[in-house]
């Protein structure tokens, strides 16, 4: 007998990074570069103040119930942080944050209130898995993907091929930078680029809807000087137009190495301010259907947090062993040749770079070869790309790793 929805038949659950990321951890001494973690001598990376903050909360600051879009002092405070780094944002135009349980639900919350089935969705080629099934699967809306990289460079040209070959009205286009799985933000030079391709479009198609999501989880994690600006800051300009809508989706999770914490915040961005105040509104009726309200000890924690002086120092000293283990991984990729043997995709920020293995190589293989003969465990996107995070890698194993990707095709293949 069959009890399920047409959603409840049409859900899966796909062999991703934590299945993988499991596969690893039975390893016995294995080097887990699967999941979207940073990590420092074998443990989670952390701020030491943020930690002493979560020890010393009163039973009143996290077993009563939080307000359905989090407490004011929260969501006002987060705004002044989205404000001070952003300097393009006309501030008039930007809402209360609302607190969600982590960036997974701010995304599916947006997805709910916007996308449908005959809403189109761009994306590139290469995205995170759980946006197949949010925008697809429970949406059932129609994916469009476009290629992200042409001759080692983004290739803003074909969201414009696509963007102009789409026939819905409502056109969502979600901006992951940094982007998870490649590790790539485009430049100034090609924001400027894809903002002259989202204006046009916008001027000449009156009648349809653009919905930008900035998904910016791994914001401030930039590592190149060209290369050091948000989507969200960047085509902020674009809400001059009347049917184009901002949404802001960012957290904790990367921002503040509290993955646990599981808080997020949804931004809306536009000049209207009564469809602002109604989106608020029915944001708020959403969430009130599926989980009332958030964590109170989170956003208490980040409360803290963010009036605590020592905390853009802590942050500042993580972001700064990330950014090592970037500039030592390039430098270990141009000394070892790696480029040689396999096809590594352009990266410059967040935790991942994505390599593309050559047509006779099964990722899935590779990535079973890599984990039972070297201990390394990687994440097996599809059948020729392969994701890894350094982020959970220290210099030591980096050198490891590059070394044995080089092995491994030569020995194996």
């Amino acid at each position: 007998m069959n009890f399920f929805s047409k959603l409840g038949n049409d859900l899966i659950l796909p062999k991703d990074v934590l299945i993988q990321s499991q596969e690893t951890k039975k390893v016995k001494n294995s080097i887990n570069a699967t999941i979207g973690m940073a990590m420092e001598a074998g443990n989670t990376m952390f701020l030491p103040t943020l930690s002493n903050i979560i020890k010393k909360l009163s039973v009143e600051e996290y077993l009563p119930y939080a307000p359905t879009t989090g407490y004011a002092e929260l969501r006002k405070l987060w705004k002044e942080k989205i404000i001070n780094q952003n300097n393009n944002i006309n501030h008039d135009y930007l809402s209360l944050p609302i607190a969600t349980t982590g960036i997974t639900q701010g995304i599916d919350i947006v997805a709910s209130l916007f996308a449908e089935k005959n809403t189109a969705v761009i994306l590139p080629n290469l995205y995170w898995q759980n946006y197949k099934l949010i925008f697809s699967i429970k949406r059932q809306s129609t994916i469009y993907t476009y290629s992200q990289f042409k001759e080692e460079k983004f290739y803003y040209d074909n969201i414009d091929k696509v963007l102009n070959e789409i026939k819905e009205e409502k056109i969502i286009i979600l901006l992951n930078f940094p982007n998870n799985p490649t590790g790539y933000t485009p430049s100034e030079y090609e924001f400027d680029k894809l903002k002259e391709i989202f204006k046009k479009f916008l001027k000449r198609n009156p009648a349809k809807k653009l919905i930008f999501i900035c998904d910016d989880a791994y914001f401030s994690l930039f590592y190149e000087k060209n290369n050091n600006c948000s989507s969200f800051n960047k085509f902020s300009e674009l809400a001059e137009f009347d049917n184009c809508l901002i949404v802001k989706v960012d957290g904790v999770t990367k921002e503040f190495y509290a993955w646990g914490l599981r808080l997020g915040f949804i931004s809306y961005y536009l000049k209207n301010d009564n469809i602002r105040d109604l989106i608020l509104e029915k944001t708020q009726g959403f969430i009130r259907s599926v989980n009332s309200s958030g964590s109170a000890l989170s956003q208490n924690a980040i409360i803290k947090a963010l009036k605590n002086e020592k905390i853009s120092q802590e942050i500042e000293n993580n972001y700064s062993i990330l950014n090592n283990r970037y500039i030592y991984l390039k430098e270990q990729i141009e000394k070892e040749n790696l480029k040689k043997y396999l096809k590594i995709l352009p990266f410059n920020s967040g935790y991942f770079f994505t390599i593309l293995l050559p047509k006779n190589i099964n990722a899935n293989s590779f990535r079973i070869k890599l984990l039972e003969n070297y201990k390394i465990g990687v994440y097996a996107m599809d059948d020729r790309h392969i994701r890894i995070a350094f982020s959970c890698l220290s210099i030591k194993n980096i050198e490891y790793l590059v070394t044995s990707l080089k092995d491994c095709i030569k020995k194996y293949y």
